[in-house]
């Protein structure tokens, strides 16, 4: 799975074959067929392992909205957030190149996984709005503003290690990055 996920990262769906993909995990061809089927269900059987990593660490908004403060609720959500999106890079960019085909693979995780967070999230940024503690504006749009903010740095760890001469996935520049994104979404940050 880490091996179909980097190579789907690297070169996107099109251009990557179950025969990259066995090689790069050190594994015989005929295995991967044996387990996947084929490059489709292989794909779509990486998103589901992703989006399970990402759910059994508690990163994601599973639980409904309830009483809670929605700006410590929201705080809390980005932070697990960014702490993901440094441990596995891969999935982001493998997102990036759906997003470039419109593929139906991309259709099927955003009725799936990526609809029903948005929904919860959405309604969270609305109640933080309305309480004074978040930015104004559309909250679809700050959620991917947020999105892009969050995994930015680590989407690009390479560039930003040769300009900076430091690693994005250190735990100090992971908690100066949530740092730095509460400042640029929470009122209350910038106190």
């Amino acid at each position: 799975m880490k091996a179909a996920l980097a190579e789907f990262a690297r070169r996107g769906f099109e251009s990557t074959s179950t025969r990259d993909i066995a090689d790069s995990a050190g594994v015989p061809h005929s295995l991967v067929i044996y387990h996947f089927g084929d490059k489709d269900d292989l794909w779509y059987a990486t998103v589901r392992e992703a989006v399970g990593v990402y759910t059994r660490h508690s990163f994601g908004a599973a639980k409904p909205v309830g009483e809670e403060d929605p700006a410590i609720h929201l705080k809390r959500i980005f932070a697990r957030y960014i702490r993901f999106s440094a441990e596995f890079p891969d999935f982001f960019r493998m997102m990036t190149h759906e997003n470039l085909v419109g593929s139906k693979r991309l259709s099927w995780l955003v009725k799936n996984h990526v609809a029903p967070t948005t929904r919860q999230m959405t309604e969270l940024i609305r109640r933080a709005q309305k309480q004074g503690s978040f930015v104004g504006g559309d909250p679809v749009r700050l959620l991917y503003l947020f999105l892009g903010a969050a995994t930015s740095p680590y989407r690009s760890a390479r560039e930003l290690k040769l300009l900076t001469g430091k690693a994005q996935d250190a735990p100090a520049a992971i908690n100066s990055h949530i740092a730095l994104c509460e400042s640029l979404f929470f009122l209350t940050a910038r106190g």
